[in-house]
């Protein structure tokens, strides 16, 4: 058994994975699943738990075991298989049983440890703007994904989702996400994991039936603390003192915590009673949307006055007018409208119960205008 030396591909998806399986006969012409595979060879003493992971060609495919990327021609691994090593280990867990529990050798953890940043937004209707996910075995990472779009590349350092683009209605980046949740099947960990179970579900990312553990609850049942925000926790248990509130840092940070604590039971999030109600609202939220954004385009052909002079806008909080109304009018009167703030932002206009966006807002200077304010600016009632 050899590292690869050859550059490898790995399966791009579940029904590539279940193609090369049957053609190398590892799984039967009709199998729809992936089954469990097992190696036995010079570095290991006994049978063990392995995955195919991809493959250079037809003489030589890779496969992850203990921790590292090994190859080996699938003929042999074949062989292996037929060899009934499964039965070997079902024997050696039966004799585990005979163990006291005290030692007894903990069950392989296998989970998923995802992190989401949001347009400064506890409500899923508003998007997503950044997903990182790892896969771990064993609190060793044997994949990662991270999907989002970069529009300002210092912005984004900033963390919480800025200087990216909505990407929650991106198809080819949601069916990634998907692809890596159905090729592996396991549990997904998240710190505050209703909120991530929230949004992804609301755009469609992960199904109703998807299992989330949260570990905040779960390491609140470990020890009493003051805070339970993840960079409290970093800092508690002496991992590190800051947060980057980067999605794939965020999950990074939590998977050194999870190393350290390793959990033997996890808090589960039970089933959302308003699955169906979610499902109804996003299909007709996303009706919505497509008109709106219709109408919004269609205001860009229809200026009556370049009165703003391609000012950038932004609105928050709740107005009068309806925000498609009122961002219809700021387009059709030579301003150009954007759904979150930055240094290129020339007015933020607010209206009632206004989000993260003001803050930010008088952070960097920027004026500020009432929606009456703004409606005066344009001269109109």
């Amino acid at each position: 058994m050899l590292e690869p030396k050859r550059d490898w591909k790995a399966f791009e998806s579940i029904e590539e994975e279940l193609e090369k399986l049957r053609e190398w006969k590892l799984i039967s012409s009709k199998s729809t699943e992936v089954k469990q595979f097992y190696y036995k060879g010079v570095y290991t003493n006994k049978p063990v738990e392995c995955k195919v992971a991809g493959f250079v060609d037809n003489n030589e495919i890779v496969l992850y075991v203990n921790g590292g990327l090994h190859s080996i021609h699938p003929d042999y691994f074949l062989d292996m298989q037929k060899k009934g090593f499964s039965k070997d280990i079902s024997a050696e867990e039966k004799d585990l049983k005979e163990i006291p529990k005290k030692e007894r050798v903990n069950k392989k953890e296998k989970l998923i440890i995802v992190d989401i940043e949001t347009p400064f937004s506890f409500s899923p209707k508003d998007g997503i703007r950044e997903v990182a996910a790892i896969v771990v075995e064993d609190y060793e990472i044997v994949d990662e994904l991270h999907l989002a779009i970069i529009n300002n590349e210092d912005e984004y350092k900033k963390g919480y989702g800025s200087g990216l683009d909505n990407i929650e209605e991106n198809e080819k980046l949601r069916e990634e996400f998907r692809n890596l949740i159905l090729k592996y099947k396991y549990p997904i960990v998240a710190h505050n994991a209703s909120f991530e179970r929230s949004f992804l579900s609301y755009w469609d990312w992960v199904d109703q039936d998807q299992t989330f553990y949260c570990s905040m609850n779960t390491i609140k049942t470990i020890e009493k603390l003051d805070s339970y925000k993840l960079k409290d926790l970093l800092n508690h248990y002496n991992i590190k003192d800051d947060q980057k509130h980067t999605a794939m840092q965020d999950v990074l940070d939590l998977l050194e915590l999870l190393k350290k604590l390793k959990p033997k039971k996890w808090s589960k999030l039970g089933s959302s009673s308003n699955n169906g109600t979610i499902k109804r609202n996003y299909v007709m939220d996303k009706k919505k949307r497509e008109e709106d954004k219709a109408r919004l385009e269609l205001a860009k052909e229809n200026i009556i006055e370049n009165i703003l002079e391609n000012k950038s806008i932004v609105f928050t909080g709740d107005t009068l007018k309806s925000r498609v109304k009122i961002s219809e009018l700021a387009i059709q009167y030579g301003g150009i409208v954007k759904s979150s703030v930055s240094k290129k932002t020339d007015i933020l206009v607010v209206g009632e119960n206004p989000g993260s966006k003001l803050t930010k807002a008088q952070e960097l200077g920027i004026q500020i205008l009432s929606e009456d304010e703004f409606l005066k600016l344009i001269n109109k009632d």
